[in-house]
């Protein structure tokens, strides 16, 4: 054997060890933070090594059922997508609300064969009411996945509007001008004590930013479109004809009314109404950006006037 490969096996095999050995005198919850770490750092075999010791056959505790999650996640990024199934069916059936191992459930169930069950536990989720899609589009086989008559009739029925009234400063129910404590218990948005603003995501990703000005009253709203378009259920509700897709052209007709534009230093577009409480602004990526040569949706970004 060349002794490179040697050498590369043997270090392979001693991180193993080392990593057993240092968690063989930790705690449980120690060595599921110490897993979390590696896979986070696509060290899959290493976590494996140390989770596996700890697998339960009783998942009503939460700390052996966070152990069987993270062990199924570290089997489906390794490829082993059969024994990531049956943990995460164990996994999904201890806990059936948790939104992210139904997702992976979903995956392993498409990529070995059973499209059926895939496609129930997909509605399932959509019918949960879940905002955050990512995993189901960014698994190995989404784009087969997605491309599936079915998953797009599902996408399509069970599409969650965002809707967006600059003409009376309104934001999916809650107004410019109201309380962060207010819109974070009507939202359903976690406020942790002392950041000024609130934040929601898809996976990694913002898909958009509540600012609060020195009166912890709403002063601004960012969406990512890009982001809520990719990763999650919403369809925009802006004026009619509009969506994540639209053209400046587009908006502009529907949109009507006195507006301004202007463009950044990176060739971004970006069109300006003004209402009576909000300014509304859209503001779209270059020509380039877009396969077809038109600029695409980027941002959209609501402002209180006076704030």
């Amino acid at each position: 054997m060349d002794r490179y490969v040697l050498k590369a096996l043997l270090t392979g095999t001693l991180f193993v060890t080392l990593w057993a050995g240092i968690c063989s005198a930790a705690t449980p919850e120690e060595t599921l933070e110490q897993a979390r770490s590696l896979v986070a750092g696509h060290h899959y075999p290493e976590a494996l090594a140390i989770l596996e010791p700890l697998s339960a056959d009783d998942l009503r505790d939460p700390i052996s059922w966070e152990i069987a999650a993270e062990t199924g996640r570290a089997a489906f990024h390794l490829g082993q997508y059969q024994k990531a199934h049956k943990l995460f069916q164990r996994v999904v059936q201890a806990r059936p609300v948790v939104i992210e191992p139904a997702l992976y459930l979903e995956a392993t169930s498409y990529l070995l064969g059973d499209h059926r069950q895939a496609f129930v536990i997909f509605e399932a989720i959509l019918q949960s009411g879940a905002q955050d899609l990512y995993l189901a589009v960014t698994l190995p086989g989404e784009e087969r996945f997605l491309d599936e008559p079915e998953i797009q009739e599902l996408l399509e029925q069970y599409a969650q509007p965002l809707v967006i009234r600059p003409a009376s400063a309104m934001i999916q129910g809650v107004r410019l001008g109201q309380k962060r404590s207010i819109i974070a218990d009507y939202l359903g948005i976690d406020a942790p004590p002392g950041e000024t603003n609130l934040t929601a995501r898809a996976g990694p990703f913002l898909t958009w930013v509540f600012s609060f000005d020195q009166n912890d009253q709403l002063a601004e709203v960012v969406f990512d479109a890009e982001n809520l378009r990719r990763y999650t259920p919403f369809i925009l509700d802006l004026s009619e004809g509009i969506s994540w897709a639209s053209t400046p052209i587009t908006c502009i007709g529907s949109l009507g009314g006195k507006f301004r534009s202007s463009t950044t230093t990176d060739g971004s577009l970006i069109l300006t109404w003004d209402f009576p409480e909000a300014s509304l602004d859209l503001v779209f990526s270059g020509p380039d950006t877009d396969q077809h040569g038109a600029a695409v949706l980027e941002m959209i970004r609501m402002r209180r006037l006076g704030s």
